[in-house]
């Protein structure tokens, strides 16, 4: 192709490249579009999981203001936010799409135009995303504090240096850590980078977890599959069947 993609051919590309990456066949570009055209009707019917909203319910009452920097075409990611309820947490000065931007993840330039639209400060602020090339680089690049969402249990390339502040691979584990971190006095907990270990954020992400643990219990599901599920360690397992033991 010469000069720019059109948006369809880049939605194609990523397609594509995805099906590619887990191992599927390569598909042409009529498969694409009509896998798009799927993909666009299943958008109405996407939901919020209850962790996230529990998660950002308490980032709220806390008053803890929130952005969202996405990459990809305007009116679509937007409509994304929309139907998710996004709006009834993040203000909508606090939304930058990349195509709106002419700068995209993880270029410096867009998490500096978000520093200033947003009014924050990348020192005092975290950036929570699932993309490490994208979402950690990115705030690597522009400045900013990260958690990496590592919900599909990537591992980074051999001699790569980490740089983000915190790992996590589950919901449960975002509403742990989120709540322990705007949960103490100025936020130090996160923002010392002088502390190798951290017991107390630590103690948040199990106490995340244990939540998740009793929630599924109560909805009758098994202790085997409950730490399966959640990855257990041998202490919480034995917790759970002290408590729950049936």
């Amino acid at each position: 192709m010469a000069g720019e993609w059109t948006t369809e051919y880049f939605r194609f590309w990523r397609c594509k490249e995805t099906l590619l990456e887990f191992g599927y066949r390569e598909i042409d570009e009529e498969t694409g579009n009509h896998f798009q055209e799927v993909y666009e009707h299943e958008l109405e019917n996407i939901t919020m999981l209850d962790e996230m909203r529990m998660t950002l319910d308490f980032l709220k009452e806390k008053n803890v203001p929130m952005g969202i920097i996405t990459n990809g075409p305007t009116e679509h990611q937007l409509k994304k936010v929309k139907k998710l309820g996004l709006y009834d947490y993040v203000d909508p000065k606090r939304v930058i799409v990349s195509q709106a931007t002419g700068f995209q993840k993880p270029e410096k330039e867009i998490f500096n135009l978000a520093a200033e639209q947003f009014d924050m400060n990348p020192s005092t602020t975290l950036y929570v995303g699932d993309s490490y090339d994208n979402d950690v680089m990115g705030a690597f690049n522009g400045g900013w504090h990260s958690m990496w969402f590592n919900h599909r249990g990537r591992s980074l390339k051999p001699g790569t240096k980490p740089v983000f502040d915190l790992e996590i691979d589950n919901f449960e584990q975002l509403f742990g850590a989120v709540k322990v971190l705007f949960d103490l006095p100025n936020n130090k907990y996160i923002f010392d980078i002088n502390d190798n270990e951290n017991p107390v954020l630590q103690l948040g992400i199990n106490n995340g977890l244990m939540m998740a643990a009793e929630r599924l219990l109560e909805s009758n599901m098994s202790i085997d599959k409950v730490v399966i599920l959640l990855r257990l360690n041998a202490n919480q397992e034995k917790i759970l069947r002290m408590k729950y033991g049936r």
